[in-house]
């Protein structure tokens, strides 16, 4: 069940990739930030109209909204915490942790006195770059890794990069999953 939910919340999450004008947010923290609000504000159909127009023709404005729906179904996303920012001119990473509520508790371990739990957070990084003077934000699952590192072989210089990880808080303790 959590490996499959998972693998849904970064499959989803993947999918959004979007721009931002760069008047409006000169940098990468400024863009990962408006992504957030528009993400917890489940302004779907907004975001759609910042997709590259080559991922527009890969995707409806409907087929992203309703995407977007399904992950709320799943979580709630109530905050999200910044934390190093990598920028080297026209690319980033910033590190986030984005913190939200399951719609369903999950048993929090294999005993019979394991409680159930419905806070989780994950742990991971967004890739950005500049495109026409716009910041690019993708959402780092391994399909949305592999496109934007094929597409900009640059980018794998002078940055450090870490695999998404998901937690469970258990006995008011945040504990790693996987």
């Amino acid at each position: 069940m959590m490996t499959s939910l998972r693998k849904s919340v970064l499959t989803i999450l993947g999918l959004v990739i979007f721009a931002l004008p760069s008047s409006a947010q000169p940098d990468a923290k400024g863009a990962v930030n408006s992504f957030f609000s528009l993400l917890k504000g489940q302004k779907y159909s907004a975001l759609y109209d910042y997709l590259p127009a080559e991922m527009q023709q890969k995707m409806s404005r409907e087929q992203l909204t309703n995407s977007l729906k399904r992950l709320s179904s799943f979580i709630s996303i109530e905050k999200m915490d910044i934390g190093r920012v990598q920028q080297k001119g026209d690319f980033a990473v910033v590190d986030t942790t984005i913190y939200g509520r399951l719609a369903r508790p999950i048993k929090a371990g294999a005993g019979s006195a394991d409680k159930q739990t419905q806070e989780g957070k994950v742990a991971v990084q967004q890739y950005l770059f500049k495109e026409n003077g716009h910041w690019k934000v993708a959402t780092a699952d391994s399909s949305a890794r592999n496109y934007f590192l094929k597409k900009h072989p640059d980018f794998k210089q002078g940055f450090q990069f870490t695999q998404p990880r998901f937690f469970i808080k258990q006995n008011g303790q945040w504990k790693a999953l996987g």
